[in-house]
């Protein structure tokens, strides 16, 4: 019930555009949809069990009503009409159901949008009150089970036509059906084949025509549907007597045969169904009559098939999973959206574009700005000190040009008097005769001025910090967009060459989506139609996809649909390497709050991050900026910036966010785990080691800590590393402990080249416990040790290489010289 609710919730919010807007005339495709509408209204009118009961036409109207809306359900009374073909009295009976509904409807559940769950029911109470009161007065307990079976049956197809019939309307969320909506399509196929009953041509029935037509043009489908869709038409036309128990084994049978050849020609599906339903009728027809019936039948439902549309067979295979039709309605789909997504992302790049421009555009240069300050200091000064003088007038009204210059020169000599006592500028003393209230105003005014030129000042840098920031993140976006638009071109072609590469080793798969071919990040999805794939997808998958790929793929997960069904296996990028980290860390004095801050993390996209941060002192507020710096530049990092970028706009955050001078150092290693390459980023840090073998490699850095300059200098050195190389950061706090002893240098390199120890908890614990022996116990200042070791991964398998699949890496091409 909850599902039907949130399917109506789904159609009603599709109907509200539809019945507010006005098409200025009908078109053939609407004239289409409407006589389909109508004419299985007629059918459904016709149809009937046993000419007994007739749910149909009832169940039909109330689901077509709520799904289509009041105004467009006109085309099922036409079930009025397929009833009077019965008898006057069924016709009556139907009009009375339809009436009595919209009554029901209309003025006892009166709520627009009412929960779909009740719609059935309201349906089954009015068919079973109409078929009760068409028995009048004297009614019998048979009669009454009889009205209440006509209810039931109201209400049940009433739910099975509820999933399906937004596939007539047009309003189709998905091209991908359950199989429960398919066998409800199905089933109300079914029922409007019931309303040729009664109908012959040549003494040849229209029903059993219309059945073998549906067997064949299910055969689109693939066994599972044709077979099932089989048995299903035949077993609801064996409720009226227009079939029996050995043709619904017949048609099982030739529905399972049309299934299997549904990628052969018509021709072939058409003779095999023709053969198969002559062959097994013979087994049970004790006359010739039988026999020949089922072969006129099955022949003309043949010629119909042959000169059916082709269009029609793939619009049934395209909301069929597993279908190839369904599967590139699906890609094409993924492609439209991938298309519309990266024209999302160049928009929104366009407004961070926008924006950057917005703040870096100061229309006011300093020198502006500084005149306008002096001009409100003189403004502010006049109206305070000359407002009440005798001499107003002649000073600001008709020598108003002097009087300005003569307090401009005065200011000068105020600020270059530095605390001293200043004279006036000798025009100011020839004019003014209130000098010294006037002096002390200026020198009150200088100072409040002063203060706005300084907060004026960190307001430009701080629009211009933000205007870098926007454009960076504009870049990011930009790039974003350029790599998904150049993927977008060339992974429909990669697909089908996975695909044909899979076939050449026996493998069909029903679907191979690329998500990323990006060295280092590719992601592939490969659906497979058994649940026990994951020993097809590791051993025989990923080292095909290895071999033309040109590295090294692993599988990722496996997800099996719930209650079976097909098993989506993804490829990734393996490893060539891995990092094993360790930390060690001790406060100052044994404090419980360290002000340094390190983080071990995977990006994700094929490198490994290690960094510590040395806040300013100790204690938590060190602690608070260097963590703030290492979580901030962790998932700028992990969002895809430039590593540059991320420490520039940590940089600014620190600049932006305090009054106070605070600062942090910051040592970084970004470590490619396919090539083991490491590039050290080093921001006022102390030196880093490598240990490989008894050789020790140091890496420094010289500039000042984040969070003190507006522009700073983020010193980049690339180092190769190699299996089995320590890797070693470490803080002020360590470097510098041995404070008149030993120079830092000398002494850390000497401990770390005699290191005997290779685990990294173990080295980390080592150098800690060093520096703090050497200070006779006393820890002066916060310490922390983070170790890396780098290892070689395993690889899982060979991969597979075929003579006749190119590699999918397209070769650079060199640039040529001048």
């Amino acid at each position: 019930m909850v599902q039907l609710s949130s399917l109506h919730k789904r159609q009603k919010n599709q109907q509200a555009p539809v019945r507010t807007a006005v098409s200025p005339r009908w078109t053939w495709r609407a004239w289409r949809r409407v006589a389909l509408l109508a004419v299985l209204g007629l059918l459904l009118g016709r149809a009937n069990i046993d000419h007994v009961v007739s749910p149909f036409g009832l169940a039909y109207f109330a689901v077509l009503a709520e799904v289509a809306g009041q105004r467009r359900a006109w085309p099922a009374y036409a079930a009025v009409i397929g009833a009077l073909t019965t008898g006057i009295d069924n016709g009556f009976l139907m009009f009375a159901s339809l009436v009595l509904y919209r009554l029901v409807r209309r003025f006892v559940i009166r709520r627009e949008s009412t929960d779909l769950m009740w719609i059935p029911i309201a349906a089954g109470g009015v068919g079973f009150l109409a078929k009760l009161g068409m028995y009048g007065t004297g009614i019998t307990g048979l009669e009454v089970l009889v009205s209440f079976a006509e209810g039931a049956l109201v209400t049940i197809l009433s739910l099975i036509f509820i999933q399906c019939m937004n596939l007539f309307v047009g309003q189709e969320t998905s091209r991908t059906l359950r199989y429960e909506q398919l066998l409800s399509v199905i089933i109300l196929i079914a029922s409007v084949i019931m309303g040729f009953d009664g109908l012959q041509v040549h003494n040849v029935s229209v029903a059993l025509v219309a059945v073998d037509w549906l067997v064949l043009v299910m055969s689109a489908g693939g066994m599972g549907m044709c077979a099932a869709g089989a048995i299903a038409v035949s077993m609801l036309t064996l409720l009226n007597h227009q079939s029996s128990l050995p043709e619904v084994a017949i048609f099982g049978f030739a529905g399972l045969l049309c299934g299997l050849l549904r990628d052969t020609h018509k021709v072939l599906i058409a003779l095999a169904f023709v053969l198969a339903t002559t062959v097994l009728t013979l087994t049970y027809a004790h006359g010739y009559t039988l026999l020949l019936d089922q072969m006129i039948a099955a022949g003309v439902a043949s010629i119909g098939f042959l000169i059916t549309p082709l269009s029609l067979s793939r619009e049934l295979r395209s909301f069929v999973p597993g279908t190839t039709e369904h599967s590139a309605e699906e890609r094409a789909r993924a492609h439209r959206v991938h298309a519309l997504l990266t024209e999302k992302i160049s928009e929104v790049s366009l407004v961070f574009d926008e924006l950057s421009e917005s703040f870096a555009d100061t229309s006011d240069s300093e020198f502006q700005t500084a005149q306008q300050l002096v001009t409100q200091m003189v403004e502010a000064t006049r109206q305070t000190v000359c407002s009440l003088c005798p001499r107003r007038s002649r000073c600001w009204e008709k020598e108003s040009v002097q009087t300005y210059h003569a307090i401009a020169n005065t200011l000068r000599n105020l600020e270059m008097s530095a605390g001293r006592r200043a004279v006036p500028s000798p025009e100011l003393r020839e004019r003014c005769i209130r000098l010294d209230p006037l002096l002390g105003t200026l020198r009150y005014n200088l100072d409040i001025t002063h203060r706005d030129a300084k907060w004026l000042q960190k307001l430009r840098d701080q629009r211009t910090l933000l205007s870098a920031q926007l454009s960076g993140v504009a870049e990011v976006v930009r790039t974003m967009a350029r790599e998904l638009d150049a993927e977008q071109q060339t992974l429909l072609s990669d697909e089908e060459q996975i695909l044909g590469a899979l076939e050449q080793l026996g493998l069909y798969v029903d679907d191979v989506h690329i998500v990323s071919l990006e060295p280092g990040k590719v992601e592939i999805e490969v659906v497979q139609p058994t649940e026990g794939a994951y020993e097809t997808a590791a051993k025989m998958i990923a080292p095909l996809l290895s071999g033309v790929l040109g590295e090294h793929i692993s599988v990722s997960h496996v997800h099996v649909s719930e209650g079976g069904g097909p098993c989506t296996s993804v490829f990734a990028s393996a490893r060539l390497f891995q990092v094993n980290t360790a930390v060690a860390a001790v406060a100052r004095d044994g404090r419980l709050v360290s002000g340094d801050t390190h983080t071990t993390v995977d990006l994700g996209n094929g490198r490994y991050a290690v960094a510590v941060s040395d806040g300013m002192g100790n204690g938590e507020r060190a602690r608070q900026e260097s963590k703030a710096a290492i979580d901030l530049l962790k998932k700028l990092m992990k969002a895809g910036f430039d590593e540059k970028l991320a420490i520039r706009t940590v940089n600014s955050t620190l600049l932006l966010r305090s009054r106070d001078e605070m600062f942090t150092t910051l040592d970084m290693a970004l470590i490619d785990l396919f090539n083991a390459k490491a590039e050290f980023l080093k921001v006022g840090s102390a030196p880093s080691y490598v240990k490989r073998g008894n050789d020790v490699i140091e890496i420094t850095g010289s500039n000042v800590p984040i969070g003190i300059l507006q522009d700073i200098e983020v010193q980049a050195i690339e180092q190769q590393l190699y299996p089995g190389d320590i890797l070693i950061l470490v803080s002020d706090g360590l470097y510098d402990a041995p404070l008149h002893r030993y120079d830092g240098d000398s002494w850390l390199k000497k401990v770390i080249a005699d290191l005997t120890v290779m685990e990294p908890q173990a080295i980390a614990d080592e150098l800690i416990e060093h520096a703090v022996r050497m200070n006779h116990g006393l820890v002066r200042d916060d310490m922390t040790v983070v170790v890396a070791v780098v290892e070689r991964s395993q690889e899982e398998w060979a991969a597979i290489k075929l003579p006749n699949i190119p590699s999918l890496r397209k070769p650079h091409k060199s640039k040529r010289g001048a």
